[in-house]
């Protein structure tokens, strides 16, 4: 009876299906994490192609973008400079301004003490005009000497100023230019760019956050080229030869692998070949 039972079990079409079915699901279970990293390597192959044509129109920019920074640190360094200098200059006519009265108004008590010598009826109140003439010449003579020290130091803050404001001119209008150079490349570009940048996100969300680290991370060194193509058992960003059972294994997509000497993803050819066609 056993037996009839296994007989008629084997040759049921419907225990055969069973049985396909079963296979297939282990198969499909034994290639579902492989597809995944496939999928993943895909993901990171359509970044790298949205992150070249990023870097394409950045370098259309060129290096406006970093000249614009330094001419603004250099105009905003030297209108420091300048403001500096003014206040030293601003604070130096007055304290020229101070003296100048200061000296007036001894000049004048020396010119009233020299009328008044003549006309003293002592020795004692001649020698006491005499002494606040004498002292009355040292504070003339001392603020004269700073006088001329403060016309040499605004002087030379004036001339150290101008070449500031030289430079600040000069600065501000080549910042200028470059700025509506820019513009009208960022105006060129808008569009595109956003669509790029909207792409490189719906994309980046496919990854998880360790993935996309990895990514980014090696793109900001690689601009649109994290990922090379492993061709003839060479890197193709760098060259470099890759050992033979690495190179079966990037083939197999069984683990994400990044190139020993340049440190890009590695992607095999025939997976790149694959998807296009």
């Amino acid at each position: 009876m056993q037996e009839n039972q296994n007989e008629e079990l084997i040759n049921d079409p419907s225990s055969k299906d069973v049985e396909t079915r079963v296979v297939e699901y282990s198969m499909h279970e034994h290639i579902q994490p492989i597809q995944q990293i496939r999928d993943k390597l895909m993901v990171f192959y359509e970044l790298t192609q949205v992150d070249a044509e990023l870097a394409d129109i950045e370098e259309e920019k060129g290096d406006l973008p970093h000249l614009i920074k330094k001419l603004q640190d250099n105009v905003k360094d030297y209108k420091t400079h300048i403001d500096q200098y003014e206040k030293l200059i601003a604070k130096l006519d007055k304290e020229e301004q101070e003296l100048t009265k200061e000296n007036k108004k001894c000049e004048e008590i020396i010119s009233k003490y020299d009328e008044q010598k003549y006309d003293v009826k002592s020795n004692k109140e001649y020698d006491d005009i005499v002494k606040s003439i004498d002292s009355n010449f040292v504070i003339v003579e001392k603020n004269e000497k700073r006088i001329k020290e403060i016309i040499s130091e605004i002087e030379d803050h004036s001339t150290k100023s101008e070449n500031y404001k030289k430079k600040f001119e000069e600065e501000t209008n080549e910042l200028e230019e470059s700025q509506s150079k820019l513009d009208e490349l960022n105006k060129q570009y808008e569009e595109e760019e956003k669509e790029l940048n909207e792409k490189r996100k719906e994309l980046l969300k496919q990854l998880e956050e360790d993935k996309q680290n990895l990514y980014n991370r090696i793109n900001n060194s690689y601009k649109g080229e994290a990922i090379a193509i492993v061709r003839k058992e060479n890197c193709s960003g760098c060259f470099n030869s890759i050992p033979p059972q690495r190179v079966i294994e990037i083939r197999s997509a069984q683990k994400i692998f990044t190139c020993q000497s340049c440190g890009r993803i590695l992607i095999d050819d025939s997976l790149v070949n694959s998807e296009s066609e």
